[in-house]
């Protein structure tokens, strides 16, 4: 997988994944922290991605005197790779939540849990309340060519099913 997912042009999200991933983000957001969930799944063929899976790992939320940080211990994030090598699928997207506005930080950008180019990193704002009503302030970023997270392009297709 040479190229990663920079051939993938519509990426198909079940709305179960959706679901369960709005809820870890509202549920950890009330209580004031961000989180991070990943999704997986595979490739339908050289342009289309459907996710099948969405995976919280164990991750420790804390408030710093610069904000909001999510980790996630490497041995959390092998045993997600482990995971999805078990199942056949591709570790392809990571979402997290932000209290206020959907952007990628500069945290976001140099510490992914996900590294494939071409890889999904979509950030939901105000800790996913009214997530699925507001999707359309929810942030679509890609692992570029460049090893740099870009918006996605609008010829990028987002599917929900």
């Amino acid at each position: 997988m040479k190229a990663g997912l920079l051939d993938v042009r519509a990426f198909v999200i079940p709305s179960s994944i959706l679901r369960e991933t709005i809820g870890f983000l509202q549920e950890v957001g009330a209580k004031g922290f961000e989180g991070f969930v990943l999704w997986t799944g595979e490739l339908l063929d050289k342009h289309r991605f459907r996710f099948s899976r969405a995976i919280v790992p164990e991750q420790r939320a804390m408030m710093t005197e610069s904000g909001l940080l999510v980790t996630v211990e490497g041995k959390a994030l092998f045993d997600v790779n482990k995971s999805a090598h078990a199942h056949g699928e591709i570790l392809a997207a990571q979402v997290h939540s932000h209290p206020t506005d959907a952007y990628h930080s500069s945290t976001d950008d140099e510490f992914p849990l996900v590294t494939l180019m071409g890889a999904l990193s979509v950030v939901v704002p105000n800790f996913g309340v009214n997530a699925l009503r507001d999707m359309d302030l929810w942030a679509w970023y890609r692992l570029s060519k460049r090893g740099k997270w870009v918006p996605a392009e609008k010829t990028t297709k987002m599917e929900i099913e």
